[in-house]
């Protein structure tokens, strides 16, 4: 296994304290709110950003970061989202790739899925 530089956008901190856990062979930046992950981005480019969809108390959540980072550098993104199983049946193949989408999990999700997903992402530039 390679050792990736993960970007983690979660407002649940359940959930970002578990990923970090699993993710503990990677370098991981945790952050709660798509504001401060736009700065984590321009600062380390990350090989890969696990990203929650809904973030109620968060200035920029994870839809509105999605649309922003449709438009800057092409950074595989897995979604993590109680709307996983949705937005599998609602995207197409072309949406998904113009997104830069490499994986929706839904959750609850299971630590070997992120894991495998994690893995199988090889950080270079979608599409």
């Amino acid at each position: 296994m390679i050792s990736k530089r993960i970007l983690l956008v979660e407002d649940d901190p359940y959930v970002r304290d578990l990923c970090v856990q699993v993710l503990e062979d990677h370098t991981v930046v945790a952050v709660d709110d798509g504001v401060v992950a736009l700065e984590e981005i321009e600062r380390r480019r990350p090989d890969v950003i696990l990203l929650d969809l809904i973030m109620p108390r968060a200035r920029l959540d994870g839809l509105a970061l999605l649309s922003k980072l449709a438009a800057g550098p092409r950074i595989p993104i897995i979604v993590l989202s109680g709307l996983g199983n949705a937005l599998k049946e609602g995207l197409s193949p072309e949406l998904t790739a113009a997104l830069s989408i490499a994986a929706i999990l839904s959750k609850p999700f299971a630590v070997e899925a992120l894991s495998r997903e994690i893995d199988r992402v090889d950080g270079a530039e979608v599409g």
